[in-house]
């Protein structure tokens, strides 16, 4: 299907159309120091994100997507809305026009002279062409080379200070075109072009499942489904203040025993609540100025619930890269699994345990599974602060982490002991801590739990599916679960708006359907139950072990 990459914003051949940015749009916003000030303080230091003071003020100061529009038709095109009916005509002239470019054999590649040593190419040069087997061989930390939209890119230099954590590191050796264009804003289409050293070549057909994807993204976006409805947030905004203050007047009112549990479980649902809009928000999903993103996600992230933005964004980039996935030895990769000593995930995980001890306690695990979910809120609460003590991140970014982290302590526990006395205060405490904990997880597993665990490289798209599992959609369901329940639609798309979600899932679903791909969408009892069923299976599994041995 030639047309699916241009539907996706990946054009074959030629400039990126995300390349195309108006420079006179950072130089406008160059010039506003309090912004500047303000993401200096937010994000990344200048040296983290960058390598050059452009390559900052392009990537945070930037105030807008640029919109994909249109560049071909899609089957895909039942999708209600007058956005893909107008542009037909459009699509087909810049189609016809590509086309003719390409039989001329026009190439519009832009080469520059990039800043490692070891990449020479300048204009004029023609640029060498790679193989996968070439590729594969630089899949280290500090050998890092991308395939994305058939270009190459050597991000060995550059790895240490990206933005988005480790997760760069998930596709070393391989092609991350889907997984960079799920992520990045279009300016950074741009932006990697300091990175390139050649161009890409595969021996083997682009798999039609991926170029049903990408087009298929490419309708999505031309029908304005990335973009956020700023109503909708906004009342999310105050309906979560709302049960913050309506926690607090409770014991403001009185300090009795059941006052104290309710106005705790009160408090849980709003942090529950914050959790799902600080995701949307680090997910930019709801503004097109990402800067502000950031600061949001920081306020409610860091203020709010008490978690470092930094762990969380490291560690949730790597999950939506790697879901459910492990090295060659099943050492798990995704963080969200890496639950030894006390879950394993897989039977395969269980090998790895040589310990019999451990084995004995991991025969138990789906009988204490939901007791521990309980305390998952003071662990993360602990990870953050682990995180933000290692000694690669950088005094600012301390300071940033450790100091908002701060301010949630001292509104939480000032507010627990000036309105009530020590032990209704402890009571507040560790109460909305558990309610918290519990309320989250209960929505964590049942997104990706007790569904494959793999050790092979899967596409993208198969990588996302054969992981995830949704949770049918009802009024409850999409308020509790913060959108999460269409689990597989926002990780095939993690910066589309939750409002958007149900919107697409019956053409994601046909998009399974087609390829023999399984979408798993049950009810909350029945995605709970398989949970508890694959823990049980490798609990047997650690059973019959302990027995033989």
């Amino acid at each position: 299907m030639m047309m699916a990459c241009a539907a996706a914003g990946l054009p074959q051949g030629g400039t990126l159309v995300e390349e195309k940015i108006d420079a006179a749009t950072f130089e406008q916003l160059a010039t506003m120091p309090l912004i500047s000030v303000c993401l200096d303080a937010l994000d990344r230091t200048w040296r983290e994100w960058s390598t050059s003071t452009s390559f900052v003020v392009r990537r945070l100061l930037n105030k807008k997507h640029l919109t994909t529009e249109g560049t071909t038709t899609s089957s895909f095109q039942s999708i209600p809305g007058d956005a893909l009916r107008n542009n037909n005509e459009s699509q087909k002239t810049t189609t016809a026009a590509a086309a003719a470019a390409e039989a001329m054999g026009k190439s519009n590649i832009v080469m520059k002279t990039v800043s490692d040593s070891s990449s020479s190419y300048q204009q004029g040069v023609v640029p060498t062409t790679y193989f996968m087997e070439d590729v594969s061989l630089h899949s280290k930390p500090n050998d890092c080379w991308l395939v994305i939209k058939d270009k190459v890119y050597d991000v060995s230099r550059f790895a240490e200070q990206h933005p988005g954590g480790s997760v760069i590191y998930t596709h070393a050796g391989r092609d991350a075109t889907d997984i960079f264009a799920g992520f990045h804003a279009p300016t950074t289409w741009k932006l990697l072009q300091q990175f390139y050293i050649g161009n890409y070549k595969s021996l083997e057909p682009t798999p039609e499942l991926l170029m049903d994807y990408r087009e298929l993204r490419g309708v999505f976006m031309r029908a304005r489904l990335f973009k956020s409805s700023k109503l909708y947030y906004t009342l999310k905004c105050l309906v979560n203040a709302l049960l913050l203050a309506a926690s607090i007047a409770i014991i403001c009112l009185t300090q009795s025993l059941p006052a104290v549990l309710l106005s705790a479980f009160i408090l849980g649902v709003c942090w529950q609540q914050c959790g799902w809009l600080s995701h949307d928000f680090l997910h930019h999903q709801v503004f097109e100025t990402r800067w502000l993103n950031t600061f949001i996600g920081y306020s409610i992230g860091n203020v709010v619930l008490g978690f470092s933005t930094s762990w969380w964004k490291n560690k949730h980039n790597l999950h939506h890269a790697a879901p459910n996935e492990c090295d060659q030895t099943y050492k798990p990769i995704d963080e969200d699994i890496d639950t030894l000593p006390l879950l394993a995930w897989s039977k395969d995980i269980l090998a790895t345990v040589d310990s019999q001890r451990l084995r004995r306690v991991l025969q138990w695990q789906h009988i204490f599974f939901f007791p521990m979910l309980m305390f998952s809120r003071f662990t993360w609460l602990l990870f953050s602060w682990l995180y933000c003590c290692k000694p690669q991140m950088s005094l600012q970014r301390k300071i940033l982490e450790k100091g908002t982290m701060l301010m949630h302590y001292v509104w939480f526990i000032g507010i627990a002991f000036w309105l009530l006395n020590p032990s209704m205060a402890i009571i507040w405490i560790i109460m909305s801590e558990f309610i918290t904990g519990t309320l989250l997880s209960l929505v964590f597993i049942l997104n990706h739990n007790g569904k494959e665990v793999y050790n092979t490289s899967k596409d993208f798209v198969n990588a996302q599916v054969a992981s995830t599992r949704n949770i049918e959609a009802n009024m409850f369901n999409d308020w509790f679960t913060g959108g999460l329940n269409r689990q597989i639609e926002h990780h095939l798309f993690p910066t589309m708006p939750r409002h958007n979600l149900n919107k697409i899932s019956s053409h994601v679903r046909a998009l399974c359907e087609k390829h023999g791909l399984v979408y798993e969408d049950l009810n909350i009892t029945l995605g709970t139950y398989r949970v508890v069923e694959a823990l049980a299976e490798v609990a047997a599994a650690a059973t019959t072990t302990v027995a033989s041995s």
